[in-house]
């Protein structure tokens, strides 16, 4: 159990501390949407479906 928290926390980590560079400056994106946004709502939701995925009581 603490090696699957351990690395849900470090990818988690590195999804969200990576640098803002990689991300092009475009105005819009799909939905009309900034392409930081999208990147940051899906990894949030990516980090709490793992979550829950790995500690559900079955």
């Amino acid at each position: 159990m603490k090696a699957k928290a351990l690395a849900l926390f470090f990818l988690a980590l590195f999804l969200f501390l990576m640098p803002l560079a990689l991300f092009p400056l475009a105005p819009w994106g799909p939905f009309g949407l900034p392409p930081l946004y999208l990147y940051l709502f899906l990894a949030w939701g990516l980090v709490l479906f793992l979550a829950y995925w790995f500690f559900r009581k079955p």
